[in-house]
């Protein structure tokens, strides 16, 4: 089995990456851990904060005794199309995400990347508040 969680160092997404952790442990299932690189490109400052915060989730998982791999994509997607074709290529089982509240006018404008990855995924997908 393997479960997928969607990983940009928020504060959100490592409530989902401890989720997506405890399940991959229970179940004995391989971790994927994903993130997005902004606009496909990995030399951006934020990016840079992002793969320290990587190095950590990769100690945290080693120590947890879990299979996992960290992947960091460059595809010029957005950030839900970027999840939904890794879990299609890499035959992901579950998805776990992290949700954001947004206002109405905040969706309207920027739309729900979770929204968009629950309805376009191949699997299931668990949504963390």
């Amino acid at each position: 089995m393997k479960i997928m969680v969607g990983y940009d160092g928020s504060e959100i997404a490592h409530r989902a990456l401890m989720v997506a952790q405890n399940r991959a442990k229970a179940l004995q299932a391989e971790l994927h851990i994903f993130t997005s690189a902004a606009n496909g490109k990995s030399d951006n400052p934020q990016d840079s904060r992002l793969q320290e915060r990587l190095k950590d989730v990769e100690m945290l998982c080693k120590a947890s005794n879990i299979a996992f791999k960290i992947e960091m994509s460059t595809h010029n997607l957005s950030v839900a199309e970027d999840i939904v074709r890794y879990a299609k290529e890499n035959q992901i089982d579950e998805i776990v995400i992290g949700l954001r509240r947004r206002s109405q006018l905040g969706k309207l404008l920027f739309g729900s990347t979770s929204r968009q990855v629950i309805l376009d995924a191949p699997c299931p997908v668990l949504s963390i508040k």
